[in-house]
């Protein structure tokens, strides 16, 4: 049965994944997955308002029991979903952007995004629908917005993923934020990793343009002759674009990698004849994202940075020197977890940090969980005041003893460790409930 994607897409408000939601409106799309199978909650999601359904089984009882909504045979509903996406972008008229990288990708979108929406009707990835199932999510919403110009973000963990997310976003612009040692448990080598990002380049587009770190060691040495031996632009045309920090550019994020990410968005915004100031003003008003860079203080005076999202080795080292430039705390204190999906150099890394560590002007350090405990242990002599600790609740203990007004704390580690939870512990202690 051919799919009905132009009934589908002006019959239907949104996506949905989850039964659990509102569905009102809504396609629900159940997933096979290593533990549930979503076709379990067809029922659930008609309870909430789905009006229409991809189904890999046979549904005909269900159809008898709720004639309104409309039941789809697929054979495959990731398959199906991704086919919608594609469609979807097929509709869209604006400029599409596609940010993909080791690390950065979601605050360098939002950056870009803010940036350019100072002239233009800006749309962007919502949360962090990135990924096979994410981005096809994204592009049936982007459709629906039809704004000017579209920022999303394409990230990947595993090999063929950006070749099937790729091809559907057909991407007019390109931006690498850099190439690191995230996801090496799965691509193994940063070479690997390159190669597979490099997929964004394809789809339907007839010309691409791509902007590259130039002090990334292995993107700033590509020339368009080695991009076009690598096989994925075919006949486009490629605009080849290497950015770097070439002014200074007033912003209300620190860091040298925040820096990076205003210097693209200036480069494309440029580019696209958008206006210097404008492009200033949208980067200044920028104030970071929660989980990734953001600021929090509590009653006392106890200052946050919460970077608690997610965690690799050069995002590490980048929020380190963050947290070590800063002036006016009276201590600094780096609260760092297990980075996950790093492969078999794993304790390596986190050895590494330590080693980084050595030479930063940080008062104290706290670690969380058996990889974390090696960034204590890496610091040798120099190891400083804090302690390891292997729970959450261990963690929030040691530091409610030790933290002070006029203290500066960085958060950061990888998502799964939910260090975020320690971030609100701290704040309902020293918050008056508003």
């Amino acid at each position: 049965m051919q799919i009905p994607f132009s009934e589908i897409f002006s019959s239907v408000e949104k996506i949905i994944l989850d039964s659990r939601e509102d569905c009102r409106k809504g396609l629900f799309v159940p997933i096979k997955g290593e533990k549930q199978d979503g076709h379990r909650f067809i029922p659930m999601a008609i309870e909430h308002g789905a009006s229409f359904i991809f189904t890999e089984e046979d549904c005909s009882e269900l159809s008898k029991q709720y004639p309104d909504v409309r039941f789809i045979p697929v054979e495959s509903t990731i398959d199906a979903l991704q086919a919608l996406g594609g469609y979807a972008r097929s509709l869209y008229s604006g400029l599409v952007i596609g940010v993909t990288g080791s690390v950065g990708k979601t605050t360098t979108r939002a950056m870009i995004a803010k940036a350019l929406s100072m002239e233009k009707s800006v749309f962007e990835t919502k949360g962090n629908a990135n990924s096979q199932l994410g981005l096809p999510i994204t592009l049936f919403s982007m459709a629906k917005e039809n704004k000017e110009i579209s920022v999303i973000e394409l990230g990947i963990s595993i090999p063929g993923e950006m070749h099937r997310i790729a091809s559907i976003a057909s991407c007019d612009i390109a931006v690498f934020t850099n190439i690191g040692s995230a996801h090496l448990e799965n691509l193994k080598t940063k070479e690997n990793t390159c190669f597979e990002k490099m997929h964004i380049l394809e789809g339907n587009q007839k010309e691409v343009s791509l902007y590259l770190p130039k002090k990334d060691a292995i993107l700033g040495q590509l020339t368009e002759e080695k991009i076009r031996d690598m096989g994925f632009l075919g006949e486009k045309k490629l605009n080849l674009f290497f950015y770097e920090k070439q002014e200074e550019i007033p912003l209300s994020v620190p860091g040298e990698h925040m820096e990076d990410n205003a210097s693209v968005a200036m480069a494309i915004g440029l580019s696209l004849g958008l206006n210097k100031q404008k492009l200033l003003q949208g980067l200044l008003e920028f104030q970071g994202l929660k989980g990734r860079g953001g600021r929090l203080s509590t009653d006392d005076g106890i200052l946050i940075i919460d970077d608690s999202y997610n965690a690799s080795p050069d995002s590490m080292k980048a929020s380190l020197k963050v947290l070590a430039s800063e002036e006016g705390a009276k201590r600094k204190i780096a609260v760092l977890g297990d980075m996950n999906e790093l492969g078999d150099n794993e304790i390596a890394y986190h050895r590494e940090i330590g080693e980084f560590l050595k030479s930063l002007p940080i008062d104290a350090l706290f670690t969380l969980g058996k990889k974390g405990e090696e960034i204590r242990k890496a610091m040798g002599e120099k190891l400083l005041p804090g302690t390891a600790c292997f729970s959450l609740e261990e963690l929030s203990i040691a530091l409610e003893k030790e933290i002070k007004p006029g203290d500066l704390l960085l958060f950061k580690a990888s998502n799964s460790l939910s260090l975020s939870k320690v971030i609100q512990e701290i704040r309902s202690k020293h918050c008056s409930p508003k």
